[in-house]
């Protein structure tokens, strides 16, 4: 094999260069030499023998640039072999213009489960093409995707759509259905494109008829009765399943789209190439699993990335990297598992996820990060998401970008979500209270149970605390109508009967797994931006199942008049996978230490829930956090123009029986605005 054959096949993206001048139709356009194929290894059949070829998983393009498109497709036919593809490319959905294209026979192999990732160049920036692939009479379908426009080229308006996931066990995919019927130029991906577990308690019972239960070849078997994806086998099983949905494969015919990239795509909650199934898992590397998913990943998107398989460490592949669309946007796509520092409180150390990952103290997280900061010689490497090298990159994307809007496909939110419990039961108890004897001010009454929960003695963190309740009892004693020492005291024999373990009486984040649990981190980025005066600086964030608008502040723990925004955060519900409400409501239903948060989470009258999430959120976040609904499935569409940003978060309507929800599937719209040189979101009424 010579050098430059070497190189084709080096990580397996082939390449094309397109030529000015037309192919003529029905001619060649390859001038390769070598139609066979065969100097990529293996003996090669002929494509017109015996053999029935297929294209089971459609065609895809991604990573559109001013002049170059990533095509993608996938054959079956011959199992052991090399098979010899032919690439068309047209400006016309007939393919009566082509495109004239050199080296445009490449090979599918068997070592790549017979994918192919070709990679055009030469091309006309924004400018639509159509494509296909021919394996001898085989046709695929014909996709159509679009480049980006001229770095230099002033554009209008940009429209896109971001979504993340898309669970195959859980809901239904109609949304796929609704995308394609919009005018976007490319779709963004942030991740969780498939789920490496089947089977989960969490993905039963409750998915669309159309998507029946999947099986993996290998698969460990968890505790639970999950199976979680193990081998190279076992990833390729999941995105072959998942891409055998026409409405997936609709879309990428339709869209080019640009993915990265988060948990799922390996394993939950994963940091590098450790998984967090368990306590203790994540003290075990996984490299040869974490290296089977990166390489499953890269087989199955067409992203403009290479894999080194000679490299024999966890990351060897690098997905983090940018695109610019005219002088109106540039996009900067980051990798969030593959070098995350592990969570600052491990597992081990908290018992379980919670206190580790989820509803973890905030003065105790802060103070251990402090700890690592300093141990570190005040490095961040030991509490970063992204190493210190990417961190680096995406400051130089940053200051570097001309373009009026610099958007981060950012997998995991940046708003602070927390959640003080002193504060929330002391609020709770109060409405109890004023509910029985209205007389009693319920701000009055509310700030005397802070003061008093907060001055309580906690004799351990599972007991009750323990308080005499002087400052509330001064508020009863002198309401308008003052109560009777007898209903003082019943007052407060009620009240602590309803006190919640101690360990509730804390300030909390609800989800360090994203940036809040990476804070040294986030303030050093966003000191970035404001330090070099970098404004229009917009966050697509997926991952926690939830529609999500607000501004990310410079830091989020100054007192609220000190606050200061820098940038926006837009995240998007999940496509399918059940909702950050519904977790919520698990927890606070089977942890009895949480049971009396639950009106916090949800209430219940007559057999209808009544979501109090969003509430909750709102009164602990509501100084950056400006648009909520914890309980949602769905996708964002964006228009962009140099003046502003405008969202519409599009709700989906639930499961109908067993199927999905006729068209629309849209149950609701809600915009959102953001205008240039403002980090700020404005709500807009739903339309």
């Amino acid at each position: 094999m010579d050098r430059r054959k070497f190189l084709k096949w080096g990580s397996f993206l082939t390449v094309s260069v397109a030529t000015t001048t037309l192919a003529g139709c029905g001619g060649s356009n390859d001038d390769d030499g070598n139609e066979g194929g065969g100097e990529s290894g293996g003996q090669t059949p002929p494509a017109n023998g015996s053999i029935t070829y297929s294209f089971p998983q459609g065609v895809a393009s991604g990573d559109p640039r001013p002049d170059s498109i990533v095509l993608w497709t996938r054959i079956e036919g011959d199992a052991q072999n090399a098979v010899p593809v032919r690439v068309e490319l047209a400006y016309d959905e007939a393919f009566a213009q082509k495109v004239n294209l050199t080296d445009a026979t490449i090979s599918a192999e068997p070592d790549w489960d017979h994918t192919v990732r070709h990679k055009i160049t030469n091309l006309l920036a924004g400018t639509t093409y159509y494509y296909r692939f021919t394996v001898g009479e085989t046709v695929s379908t014909v996709g159509r995707t679009r480049t980006a426009p001229a770095e230099a080229a002033s554009v209008d308006e940009l429209r896109f759509a971001f979504i993340s996931c898309q669970d195959w066990s859980v809901n239904h995919w109609a949304a796929f259905d609704e995308l394609v019927k919009e005018d976007l130029d490319f779709i963004v991906h942030l991740g969780d494109y498939v789920y490496e577990t089947v089977d989960a308690g969490f993905q039963s019972g409750v998915v669309e008829s159309a998507h029946g239960p999947l099986t993996l070849p290998d698969g460990t078997l968890r505790s639970d009765g999950a199976t979680y994806a193990t081998t190279l086998a076992d990833y390729r099983t999941l995105y072959r399943s998942y891409r055998s949905d026409p409405r997936l494969q609709a879309l990428h015919a339709r869209f080019p789209m640009i993915a990265i990239w988060d948990d799922h795509e390996f394993s939950d909650d994963c940091w590098q190439d450790r998984q967090t199934y368990e306590v203790g898992d994540d003290e075990t590397p996984r490299t040869a699993r974490r290296r089977s998913a990166n390489q499953a990943w890269f087989e199955f998107m067409p992203a403009d990335v290479s894999l080194d398989l000679n490299n024999p460490s966890f990351n060897n592949i690098q997905i983090y990297r940018a695109f610019r669309f005219g002088k109106l946007a540039s996009l900067v796509m980051t990798d969030q598992r593959l070098y995350r520092a592990d969570h600052v409180i491990p597992e081990t150390a908290a018992g379980s996820e919670i206190g580790s990952r989820y509803f973890v103290p905030k003065a105790t997280l802060a103070a251990l990060e402090g700890q690592k900061i300093t141990a570190a010689g005040g490095a961040l490497t030991p509490v970063s998401m992204l190493s210190d090298t990417q961190r680096a990159w995406w400051k130089r994307q940053m200051q570097n970008s001309t373009a009026t809007w610099k958007l981060w496909g950012n997998e995991v939110s940046l708003l602070r979500m927390q959640f003080d419990g002193t504060q929330a039961v002391a609020s709770l108890l109060a409405q109890g209270i004023v509910a029985s004897f209205p007389t009693v001010p319920l701000q009055a009454a509310t700030i005397a149970l802070i003061q008093d929960l907060t001055a309580a003695a906690k004799p351990s963190p599972s007991a009750p605390p323990v308080t005499d309740y002087d400052n509330l009892e001064a508020v009863l004693a002198a309401a308008p109508a003052s109560l009777p020492g007898p209903a003082i005291s019943a007052i407060k024999d009620s009240l602590n009967s309803q006190l919640p373990p101690s360990m509730l009486l804390d300030e909390y984040l609800l989800n360090v797994d994203q940036w809040d649990g990476y804070n040294a981190e986030r303030k050093d980025l966003m000191a970035h931006l404001l330090n070099n005066g970098i404004q229009n600086v917009v966050a697509l964030t997926g991952d926690i199942h939830a529609f999500f608008a607000g501004s990310v502040m410079a830091d989020y723990d100054v007192a609220t008049a000190d606050l200061e925004p820098v940038m926006v955060d837009l995240v998007t519900a999940g496509v399918s996978s059940n909702s950050f409400f519904s977790y919520f409501k698990s927890v606070v239903d089977t942890n009895p230490a949480f049971a009396a948060a639950k009106p916090l989470i949800y209430s219940e009258s007559g057999g209808v829930v009544t979501n109090t999430f969003n509430t909750t959120l709102n009164q602990f976040n509501g100084n950056w956090m400006k648009y909520v609904d914890t309980n949602a499935q769905g996708y964002a569409v964006v228009s962009l123009t140099e003046s502003s940003l405008s969202c519409i978060f599009k709700k989906l309507k639930p499961l109908d029986g067993d199927k999905a929800p006729a068209s629309p599937a849209v149950a609701s719209q809600q915009v959102l605005t953001v205008a240039a040189g403002d980090p700020n979101v404005t709500v807009v009424s739903p339309i």
